[in-house]
């Protein structure tokens, strides 16, 4: 006899659990003589759709392996790590020392909670680094398209998503439900307020956290070349424009302006601003070097005031002064 489970998953394990049950249990007979004689059967062939075997393999997949098991692993890997790199921790100079690409999330949620006390505090510094960039690059794009849209709440709708696609050891954890509560604060704070990031004062908010980052500026090394300044440059005020939209503002560049978020060039050096004000590469806007060269002039001018300011040590403090006109200089 042969039967063909149709494409209802459910069923079809269920149904194949009962029918291999019954395979089973049927005792065994050999072939009859009369090959017309179709009463008995040596065996039941189940034969399953290309649906049900997915779902079996998928079942043996959501299968997870134990805390002891995932803890276990890791301890093994990471003491393999260190032998075949040469290095005795995790963390090197404030960096991750070892690549955990290859680390389910389950596993480093185990390490960065420590889970059974079977990993140092570089392993779990290391480990929570690496969620944190498995984050911040699952939601990279939704950041991108709510600062563009001003739809803050399908960005946190998002980072509620990838919360709940956790496990249930790393949902158990402390950390995981003060994200949850807090994007779900995050969620309703956006839906009252279109058009900007909710102030959630909320040092769980891990959205929070990421459009901080994705905000902030970082100055080029002192010494950089023109190359590099320009660069960084352009990262700075592509920074300073996130944050604007962030706050539910435009990034402007004209003082005159009453409305929008002014420009700050205080973490630019002269030399940014020259590149900037110069614009040689076309990298920035018109009213972006406009803005730089007016702020070079003000600082020119107001180095030239200062040389001259008493108050400064310029001026007429710059000199001694001299009691009598007799004395020769």
């Amino acid at each position: 006899m042969s039967i063909s489970v149709g494409p209802s998953a459910a069923a079809a394990a269920g149904y194949a659990g009962k029918a291999y049950g019954a395979a089973s249990a049927a005792p065994k007979s050999a072939p009859p003589t009369d090959s017309t004689d179709t009463s008995s059967s040596s065996s039941t062939n189940v034969t399953l759709s290309d649906e049900a075997k997915a779902y079996l393999a998928a079942q043996a997949a959501d299968d997870p392996p134990s805390m002891a098991t995932l803890t276990a692993n890791a301890r093994a890997w990471f003491d393999q790590q260190y032998a075949s790199l040469g290095v005795s921790s995790a963390m090197l100079d404030g960096q991750v020392a070892v690549d955990l690409s290859s680390q389910t999330r389950a596993t480093l949620s185990a390490v960065a909670t420590n889970a059974q006390s079977q990993f140092t505090t570089d392993e779990a510094t290391a480990a929570a680094k690496a969620l944190q960039a498995r984050f911040d690059d699952a939601m990279a794009p939704h950041v991108v398209i709510a600062r563009h849209t001003g739809d803050y709440a399908s960005l946190y709708t998002a980072a509620s998503d990838y919360l709940d696609a956790a496990g249930a050891d790393e949902k158990s954890t402390p950390a995981w439900q003060n994200q949850k509560q807090a994007v779900l604060e995050g969620i309703a704070a956006t839906r009252a307020n279109f058009g900007k990031a909710p102030v959630t004062d909320n040092d769980d908010d891990p959205v929070r956290s990421v459009l901080h980052r994705t905000s902030a500026q970082t100055p080029a090394a002192a010494g950089s070349g023109a190359d590099a300044l320009s660069a960084s440059a352009r990262a700075m005020l592509d920074a300073q424009a996130s944050s604007a939209r962030d706050n539910g503002k435009e990034l402007v560049f004209n003082s005159g302006r009453k409305t929008g978020q002014q420009v700050d060039f205080t973490e630019f050096d002269n030399r940014s601003l020259a590149i900037v004000a110069l614009n040689a590469d076309a990298s920035f806007s018109v009213a972006e070097a406009g803005a730089a060269k007016a702020e070079l002039n003000q600082r020119t001018r107001s180095g030239v005031l200062n040389a001259f300011d008493p108050g400064s040590g310029g001026g007429l403090k710059a000199r001694p002064r001299r009691c009598c006109s007799n004395i020769p200089p």
